[in-house]
């Protein structure tokens, strides 16, 4: 029922505006239902980034999001999740690839960053 509600509200508002019923999901919400929900996940870990801890790529029908764990400083080794919305294969292929090979944070920066989703 959430996975269908979810595709519903996303593919009726474009991933920029999610609604249900004149009110906005919650952040929390959309993490819930796209962690417990997701049609296949692919992560990494960023090992020596002072910015990420790890990120982790979710679909769920057929499309993409990102769970990105932020460190709060330099001695945070879980960090924080954040959502973002609307992430295709080839911008998180990007992503890994400009980590692995340079900077998790500029990577980030590039990649993931401007796809915050629009919820509360």
């Amino acid at each position: 029922m959430k996975k269908a509600l979810l595709l519903f509200l996303f593919l009726n508002a474009s991933v920029s505006i999610i609604t249900v019923h004149a009110q906005s999901m919650s952040c929390q919400e959309v993490f819930e239902i796209v962690t417990e929900n997701y049609d296949s996940k692919n992560q990494v870990s960023c090992y020596g980034s002072s910015m990420l801890t790890k990120a982790i790529y979710y679909k769920l029908d057929g499309m993409g999001f990102v769970v990105a764990y932020l460190k709060s400083n330099e001695f945070d080794f879980k960090g924080r999740p954040y959502i973002f919305c609307g992430i295709s294969d080839a911008r998180w292929r990007s992503f890994k690839s400009g980590g692995m090979y340079g900077s998790w944070g500029e990577s980030f920066h590039e990649y993931i960053r401007d796809y915050t989703c629009d919820c509360d």
